[in-house]
């Protein structure tokens, strides 16, 4: 069984096609949040993920556009983008948006392998930057592989159930990790739509089950499109500008 996993969209219509159309044989889809927000596409990228039947969760722009959280929580061009975004929305795509689930079970009943926006203990907000928070986070919740988003940083925490150690491994141009009976994961497939780890191109993984193997892929996309659109959309430009900077 192949897994689509797909994070932090963010309204970009051009990357969210390359990175679907570079994926193949996949058995399901898993969607980390954050398909709105930033972007000038809002409607047509949460269709494409109803379309697609993924499994998805919520991430906080996705909250914040339907209301369940509070905008002072964002910056200044984030709110006025989800502000801008809500305002997009057509009815159906509120709907599936404000009813996303904030964490998920990849194989139904087993806690082993999880999906969340931020963290497993805080779904929407926490970053997983650190070894420090990567150690509370192994030493709170029993699990195998939790995958993550909302850094739109790729990369990957492994912790050694021998010795407890942890390692971060930086996969900013894509990789493969290879599952180790004896370690655990926490791994971030990076964004489809807006990379913050240096390297424009669009980001996403696909979990080999069989195989037990995660490959983290980055494909190119036409991003000049997508910041014409966010300008002429009347869009902060600073959301424009950092996507040809991957930051």
């Amino acid at each position: 069984m192949r897994l689509g996993i797909i994070s932090d969209i963010h309204s970009n219509a051009e990357a969210l096609d390359s990175v679907l159309k570079d994926m193949s044989n996949i058995d399901e889809f898993i969607c980390l949040g954050d398909i709105v927000g930033y972007g000038a596409d809002p409607n047509y990228c949460v269709r494409k993920i109803r379309e697609l039947k993924a499994r998805c969760i919520a991430g906080n722009h996705d909250f914040g556009t339907v209301g369940k959280i509070d905008l002072n929580y964002f910056n200044d061009a984030a709110r006025e983008a989800i502000l801008w975004t809500s305002q997009q929305l057509e009815e159906t795509d509120f709907k599936y948006l404000i009813n996303l689930p904030e964490k998920l079970n990849i194989l139904e009943d087993n806690d082993n392998l999880g999906a969340v926006h931020g963290s497993p203990r805080k779904p929407i907000w926490e970053y997983i930057l650190d070894g420090i928070t990567a150690h509370i986070i192994f030493s709170q919740y029993d699990f195998k592989i939790y995958f993550v988003g909302h850094s739109h940083i790729a990369g990957y925490f492994s912790c050694d159930k021998n010795t407890g150690r942890i390692n971060y491994t930086f996969l900013n141009r894509g990789g493969n990790i290879a599952i180790e009976e004896n370690k655990r994961y926490i791994i971030n497939c990076g964004s489809v739509g807006q990379p913050r780890d240096g390297n424009p191109q669009a980001s996403y993984g696909i979990y080999d089950l069989n195989r037990q193997r995660v490959i983290i892929n980055r494909v190119p996309y036409p991003f000049s499109l997508t910041q014409k659109k966010i300008i002429k959309a009347g869009l902060p430009e600073v959301l424009a500008e950092r996507l040809s900077l991957g930051r």
